[in-house]
């Protein structure tokens, strides 16, 4: 099925669509589908896509060099306890050092019950969080969990999918965009889900079309996310030609044995430039 007309210079002019012009595009040929939303990306913000340089810190610590300057340094384990979380945040700001320090998702938070959500992040915040990795609105997450977060000075980074979606997309794009029209300042989507279904695996071709619906739905966004490190430069290359404008979760540090162009970030640039598109490092700022 071929893309409406109508509907096409809707989102070529960065009009909001209607659930039901969703519904069209999600049925649309997926070719002409990523051609219209690489159009509009190129339209709105150029050829450049940006990544972000992460060090990733788990349950068992690290210790040493984050990785030098522009490097994101991630906590990904929340501690079971409040008091424990504080003192996993203030050992990894010794690490972190200048750098941006986020960690974790606020459903997380959230759903620990600690108990009142704004002490508790402002206490996070005092023991030195910069800010919140991702809100995945699939859980406990809405604008007003959301808005709690960047009032207590902890923004959140991404708005993003825990689970895979069965069908269509729509209902999804719709509850984020009343989200980023509620909170403006959040500007970066991760259309993927964090999870995989073993059951019923996602395809490519339902990928890449969230990818490009979520760019076509969301004209008030300005970054369109992909996970490097869970979805690889196959994938994630594919994407960026469907809307997609930037890659997370590339490792500081690879294996250097064959050679500096086979580290990670050499990787992510190549895949970038083959794609026609300017790689550009994200700077780490909250």
């Amino acid at each position: 099925m071929t893309i409406n007309l109508a509907i096409a210079e809707r989102a070529r002019a960065g009009e909001v669509l209607t659930a039901a012009e969703l519904d069209e595009l999600w049925t649309a040929d997926v070719l002409s589908l990523g051609m219209l939303a690489e159009e509009v990306r190129r339209a709105r913000f150029g050829d450049a896509v940006t990544y972000t340089r992460v060090y990733e810190i788990g349950a068992a610590g690290k210790t040493g060099d984050a990785g030098g300057a522009g490097v994101e340094v991630r906590l990904g384990h929340l501690p079971a306890t409040l008091d424990e979380a504080e003192g996993f945040i203030s050992g990894a700001r010794i690490v972190a050092g200048p750098q941006l320090l986020t960690g974790f998702s606020l459903a997380d938070i959230a759903e620990r019950n600690w108990g009142s959500l704004p002490d508790v992040l402002a206490r996070l915040k005092r023991a030195g969080l910069d800010a919140v990795v991702e809100a995945q609105i699939d859980r406990k997450a809405d604008a007003s969990v959301i808005a709690a977060s960047f009032a207590a000075g902890l923004p959140v980074r991404c708005l993003s999918l825990q689970k895979p979606v069965d069908g269509k997309r729509t209902e999804w794009v719709m509850a984020v965009r009343a989200i980023v029209q509620a909170i403006p300042a959040l500007q970066t989507v991760a259309p993927l889900p964090r999870e995989q279904s073993i059951a019923v695996p996602t395809t490519g071709y339902d990928d890449v079309r969230s990818v490009a619906l979520a760019r076509l739905g969301l004209p008030m966004v300005k970054t369109i996310q992909v996970d490097w490190a869970q979805y690889g430069p196959k994938l994630a290359q594919v994407a960026l030609t469907f809307g997609a404008s930037d890659l997370d979760r590339v490792a500081t540090v690879g294996d250097e044995t064959l050679g500096r162009r086979r580290t990670p970030v050499e990787d992510v640039r190549r895949n970038i430039e083959a794609a026609g598109f300017t790689p550009v490092e994200s700077a780490a700022t909250a």
